[in-house]
């Protein structure tokens, strides 16, 4: 009734309704492919600060910082989104013909439209098990990650830089002085060439297994963790069968004199498993894998089972970014973070087959884009025994709370 005035003409007299309906549509177009801004992610996607784009701007301004918060679309986006809207603008002129030609007044047809373009909508974001909300998530969590890509790469790129493995053994105060200043220690030869590739046959084949398991629900536990970006990477927790019990003892051997160093006596097992990124993985957004605490509390080992070249994505980090100073500044001021992100000199993750990556679960990192093909690392992760209390790692329920670094290599284990 309310809109009788102005659409209550003959036939094709209803324009204004029409008008309406259409840029109703208009309203699914970017909700089918909205990607909100670096600034208006909420803050528990990779630990992101949530601020209006105005906010954004204005600290941006004070801050010294210009930056494009939200690209351009390129040619390709921009014919599809019209593409979409014409579609629909089109969907909405038909339907209502449909009606007006089977007798239905304008003004109930027009009402019908917009009943119809709203159940579709509702029908997207509430009814369909979560994929639209998902895929909107990941799509403004894609977005982050590109924009801050763009920002690192004004930052300085530290030149490659690692210590034998047997140095980490003998040198352990010079090794703990540099984790403590940059976050991330290279370390070559931690596995040998042969032992990494049958490690990856190995975690390859318990993969397929855990996929099918999965897709047929036969799980007896669970066996994939959450990773950011998901979109062909996987976060594959391992058993502690005989390939992976040997891998272990032999990198948490070289390794122990260190983690006892940083995390104190005896140290837990608290994450066991594999990062496998595939061709076509997307950046991953700048994250670190706990909040700040005081004191180290987890020291986490990527060790490469093949050879890590740039175009496999390798993970990069942000040296000295595992201090308090950083973390303030990383969820503060959005023009904070920015300069954070510009600033901070970078390590990237290239590694020969059997080297290592052992990183301050403070530090800010991330996974890069793979372009090329299948990226396996064998990952643990060490435990404080006297840090706060955690959210689980990426451990097998079985395995969990049950192995310490000294149990894991056949010696006494410290007391509880």
């Amino acid at each position: 009734q309310h809109f009788a005035p102005a659409v209550a003409t003959p036939g094709w007299g209803s324009p204004a309704m029409l008008a309406l309906s259409a840029l109703s549509t208009s309203f699914l177009v970017p909700a089918l492919r909205a990607s909100p801004p670096l600034s208006s992610l909420p803050a528990q996607s990779a630990g992101l600060s949530p601020a209006p784009p105005a906010v954004v701007a204005e600290a941006a301004r004070r801050g010294g910082v210009v930056v494009r918060m939200e690209e351009t679309e390129g040619p390709s986006e921009t014919l599809q989104a019209l593409g979409v809207a014409g579609g629909l603008t089109a969907f909405c002129f038909a339907f209502f013909y449909a009606l007006t030609s089977a007798g239905v007044d304008d003004v109930v047809a027009g009402n019908l439209l917009l009943v119809a373009l709203a159940a579709a909508g509702a029908g997207l974001f509430f009814f369909d098990g979560g994929a639209t909300q998902a895929a909107l998530e990941a799509s403004a969590v894609q977005q982050v990650a590109n924009e801050e890509g763009d920002l690192m790469e004004q930052a300085p790129l530290l030149p490659p830089a690692s210590l034998p493995a047997a140095a980490v053994a003998t040198s352990t105060a010079a090794a703990a002085a540099s984790l403590e200043s940059e976050g991330v220690l290279f370390v070559d030869g931690l596995l040998e060439a042969s032992e990494a590739a049958r490690l990856r046959s190995h975690v390859e084949e318990w993969l397929e297994t855990a996929k099918t398991e999965a897709a047929d629900d036969t799980a007896p536990e669970q066996r994939f963790g959450g990773v950011l970006s998901r979109a062909s990477r996987y976060d594959l927790y391992l058993p502690l069968d005989p390939p992976v019990a040997s891998a272990l003892e032999a990198c948490a051997a070289q390794l122990a004199p260190l983690l006892e160093e940083v995390l104190g006596e005896d140290p837990e097992l608290f994450e066991l498993s594999a990062l496998i990124s595939d061709r076509g993985a997307p950046r991953q957004p700048v994250h670190p894998d706990t909040g700040f605490t005081p004191q180290t509390a987890l020291l986490t080992a990527f060790v490469a089972l093949q050879e890590v070249t740039p175009d496999l994505g390798p993970t990069f980090f942000l040296a000295g970014t595992h201090t308090r100073a950083a973390h303030e500044r990383f969820n503060g001021e959005p023009g904070e973070k920015l300069q954070l992100l510009r600033s901070s000199p970078r390590r990237i993750g290239t590694l020969p087959a059997g080297a290592a990556t052992l990183f301050d679960s403070r530090l800010l990192h991330g996974g890069g884009e793979n372009a090329q093909g299948r990226r396996v690392l064998f990952y643990f992760t060490f435990k404080a025994r006297e840090s706060p209390r955690l959210p689980k790692g990426s451990l097998l329920a079985s395995l969990r709370y049950r192995h310490s670094l000294r149990s894991l290599l056949g010696a006494p284990a410290a007391a509880a």
